[in-house]
C-alpha cells in the first residue's frame, strides 16, 4: 500500500505497522526530475527511501533507518542524491560502491602488516623488529580491529598523550612511526588522506650529551662489581665502554666474527644499524676477556652435554648468550643494569657526597648504556683522536666509494687509539683494585684450562 501526503517529524513518529495491511510506503508528493522522498514501514523498522529514475529505469535508494536518522537528515541525504542524479551519477550505484570499498578496506592491523612488509624491504632487521614491536605494543591492541578509514586524529593523539606521560621521547618515536605508516597508506591508495597532517612532536627532543668524567669512570668500574649483576652483564657493559660500539652490537657479538689470530672483530654490514661493514681491532686487554669468556663457555657446554642437554651446542654462537637457547643477551638488559647501578648508588646520598664520584645535580641525568659509547669517544678525542679515525671507530655512515669497499680503512690508527684508551682505563682500574686483572674482579670462579690449551682453542685451524 502507498500513501502520498507531505510528512513531518510527528507524522513519521506516529507511523505504525499494521499486520493486516502489511508493508506500506508513505511518500511525499512527487517532484519532477527530483524523485520521490518517503518512508517505508515494515514489521521491524521504518526506513527513509528515495524513488527516482535513471536512464528511464526506476530505482529505489534506502537512505537510512528511523529514528537513528532523523527526517531532516534523511531529506539532506535525499538532496545530495538528487544532486548526483543531476550530474548524471546514479546515487544508488555510488552508495553500493562506497559500501564495497569500505568492506574491502583493511583494518589497522592488516595495514600495519602491509607496511611492515614494506619496511622489511628497505631497512635492517633491527629497524623492522623495532617498528613491529612498537606497533604491536602501543597501537594494535587499541586500533587493530578498526578500519583505517574510521581512525580519527583524536584517537591517535589520545594514545600518544598516554605514552608521553611516562616516556616522552618514546611517544615522539611512536608518532614518527605511525605517521610514516599513514603516509605509506596514502601513497598506496589505501587511504585518501592521512589524519596526522602537521602533527607536532609531543615533547621537545633534547639530545643527550652525558659523558662520564674520570671520577665517574671510577664509579662505573666499582659498580660493575655489584652482586646483582651477572658476569655476562658486567663484561658486556665493560666492552661497551672499551670498544665504543653500540650496545646492541656488543650483546650480539658472535664468536664466528672474532678473528683471534689477527685480533679483530670483523662485522658484516647486515648486522649494522647503517648496513656499513666494519672491522674493530681488539687490544690485548679485550683479547684476554674474550678468551676467558670463550673458555668458560666451552666448559659450560661440555657440562651440559654430559647432563644430556640437547640444546647445549646452540648456546655457543654468541659471546653473551641470552636466557633462551640460540638467542643473545638483549640490549635492554644492559639499560636495566645501568639504571639499577645508578638507583642503588644514589639511595645513599651520604656516600654520594662523601665519595664525590658521581654527578647527580641538576643538569646531569643518570647515565645510560649509550653514554658509555659517547664517553669513550670523548676521552679518546681529548687525547688527540682525529675525526676520520673517530668516525671509523664509531662506524658512522660514510657514503664514499672507498668506505663501501674498504672495511679495514684506518685499522692501525684505530688499533692505536683503542689501545691507548684501554691503557687509560687499565690504569684507573688497577689503582682501584690493587693491580688485579679484569677477570679476577669481574669474572666468576672457574677452573681454567692451561694457558697453552686456551691459546690452542682460540687459534683457528688452517
Amino acid at each position: 500500500m502507498t500513501i502520498r501526503q507531505p510528512m513531518n517529524e510527528l507524522t513519521v513518529k506516529r507511523l505504525k505497522y499494521d499486520p493486516k495491511q502489511g508493508r506500506f510506503e508513505y511518500l511525499d508528493p512527487p517532484m519532477h526530475g527530483h524523485g520521490t522522498f518517503g518512508v517505508r514501514v515494515n514489521k521491524t523498522s521504518k526506513s527513509f527511501i528515495l524513488l527516482y529514475s535513471f536512464h528511464n529505469h526506476p530505482r529505489r535508494l534506502t537512505l537510512g533507518k528511523y529514528p537513528a536518522m532523523s527526517l531532516t537528515e534523511a531529506r539532506e541525504q535525499a538532496a545530495q542524491a538528487i544532486n548526483l542524479l543531476a550530474q548524471g551519477i546514479d546515487p544508488g550505484q555510488k552508495k553500493v560502491a562506497e559500501l564495497f570499498e569500505y568492506r574491502e578496506s583493511p583494518t589497522f592491523a592488516e595495514a600495519a602488516a602491509i607496511y611492515l612488509d614494506h619496511v622489511k624491504l628497505k631497512n635492517s632487521e633491527r629497524t623492522l623488529h623495532e617498528y613491529k614491536r612498537l606497533l604491536e605494543v602501543d597501537f594494535i591492541p587499541h586500533l587493530g580491529r578498526m578500519k583505517m578509514v574510521d581512525i580519527k586524529r583524536k584517537q591517535v593523539i589520545a594514545l600518544l598523550d598516554e605514552k608521553a606521560k611516562t616516556a616522552g621521547i618514546q611517544a615522539n618515536r611512536n608518532l614518527a612511526v605511525i605517521r610514516a605508516m599513514f603516509n605509506f597508506c596514502v601513497d598506496r591508495d589505501i587511504l585518501d588522506a592521512t589524519p596526522l597532517v602537521q602533527m607536532k612532536k609531543l615533547v621537545k627532543d633534547v639530545p643527550r650529551e652525558r659523558t662520564l668524567n674520570r671520577h665517574e669512570l671510577v664509579w662505573f668500574l666499582r659498580e660493575l662489581t655489584a652482586p646483582y649483576l651477572n658476569e655476562n652483564t658486567r663484561f658486556a657493559l665493560l666492552l661497551s665502554l672499551m670498544l665504543a660500539q653500540r650496545s646492541g652490537r656488543i650483546v650480539e657479538m658472535r664468536w664466528v666474527d672474532l678473528d683471534f689470530y689477527d685480533s679483530m672483530w670483523d662485522r658484516s654490514g647486515k648486522f649494522e644499524k647503517n648496513n656499513n661493514p666494519i672491522a674493530i681491532p681488539l687490544s690485548d686487554e679485550v683479547m684476554g676477556i674474550l678468551k676467558y669468556l670463550k673458555n668458560k663457555q666451552r666448559k659450560q657446554i661440555e657440562d651440559h652435554k654430559k647432563k644430556g642437554n640437547e640444546f647445549a651446542s646452540r648456546t655457543g654462537q654468541y659471546v653473551f648468550p641470552g636466557r633462551f637457547p640460540g638467542q643473545a643477551q638483549t640490549q635492554p638488559s644492559l639499560n636495566r643494569a645501568m639504571h639499577r647501578m645508578y638507583t642503588a648508588y644514589v639511595k645513599d646520598m651520604d656516600r654520594v657526597e662523601h665519595e664525590g664520584l658521581l654527578r647527580v645535580a641538576d643538569g646531569y641525568p643518570r647515565p645510560v648504556v649509550h653514554d658509555l659509547r659517547r664517553t669513550a669517544t670523548t676521552h679518546m678525542t681529548s687525547r688527540g683522536l682525529g675525526k676520520d679515525v673517530r668516525s671509523r671507530i664509531l662506524n658512522h655512515k660514510d657514503m664514499s666509494v672507498d668506505a663501501v669497499y674498504d672495511r679495514y680503512a684506518y685499522f692501525d690508527e684505530k688499533a692505536e687509539a683503542l689501545s691507548e684508551w684501554h691503557a687509560f682505563l687499565r690504569g684507573l682500574f688497577e689503582r682501584e683494585f690493587d693491580g688485579k686483572s679484569w677477570i679476577e674482579v669481574y669474572g666468576d670462579k672457574l677452573n681454567e684450562l692451561e694457558p697453552s690449551q686456551l691459546d690452542d682453542a682460540m687459534t683457528p685451524t688452517p
